[in-house]
């Protein structure tokens, strides 16, 4: 096996939580598992298909197939031939979406956005913020000046009108996870535990105007997800 093989295949692993990837020939699989929810299946650029396998179903399936079809679009099994047009890759606005969307599913949260401390851009968020107020009450919160201090924040409020739990990265942005009701904390911990380091690497991977701040002014859909 190629190096290059070897590395793309352990970062499968790694980015997905797959206890084993490899890479089978001929056109795309059957699907997510094709009959075994275990694996997931994403043709490469160049011919071929990358399989990822996992001890047990992935909890969000079409989230974690999203992000194997974006691995797979960057790699490129060798051929001689010249290579043919690639799938242009999804933006990262839109893959940052995707995954705060999956991560208020994994958390059962109504929404999951980032914001920074220093300006008044929402970054990306799962659901438009159709209540402006549940924003506004995030800014308010003391941790901000914080946050502005460059410290690592992580606040948890269980009550109120908009429970929420918030992490910071990146020494200024702060990702929140909201809910409509009392939560699980533990799992919410483990969500975003699990989600940050996507979130960091997408929101880095913004252009520097995107989304332009007014683009902010769109609001929450106070709904559970089912």
């Amino acid at each position: 096996m190629q190096p290059d093989t070897e590395r793309f295949l352990a970062l499968v692993c790694r980015e997905l939580g797959a206890s084993e990837a490899h890479i089978v020939e001929g056109a795309e699989g059957p699907g997510p598992g094709g009959g075994d929810e275990r694996k997931l299946w994403s043709p490469l650029a160049k011919g071929g298909t990358v399989v990822a396998t996992f001890d047990h179903a992935p909890d969000d399936p079409q989230a974690t197939l999203r992000r194997l079809e974006m691995l797979a679009s960057t790699f490129d099994v060798g051929h001689s031939d010249p290579p043919p047009q690639r799938r242009s890759r999804p933006p990262p606005a839109r893959s940052l979406r995707d995954e705060l969307e999956a991560l208020a599913t994994r958390a059962a949260a109504i929404n999951a956005f980032v914001i920074d401390a220093n300006s008044p851009i929402l970054w990306g968020s799962a659901q438009a913020l159709e209540d402006a107020s549940t924003l506004d009450a995030v800014r308010a919160l003391p941790e901000i000046a914080a946050l502005r201090k460059g410290k690592h924040v992580r606040c948890v409020n269980g009550g109120g009108a908009a429970p929420l739990v918030a992490h910071s990265f990146a020494g200024i942005y702060l990702l929140v996870v909201v809910f409509d009701a009392p939560f699980d904390e533990l799992r919410a911990e483990r969500a975003i535990l699990d989600a940050l380091p996507r979130v960091e690497r997408l929101v880095l991977a913004l252009p520097p105007h995107d989304p332009d701040p007014s683009e902010g002014a769109g609001a929450v859909a106070m709904r559970r997800r089912r």
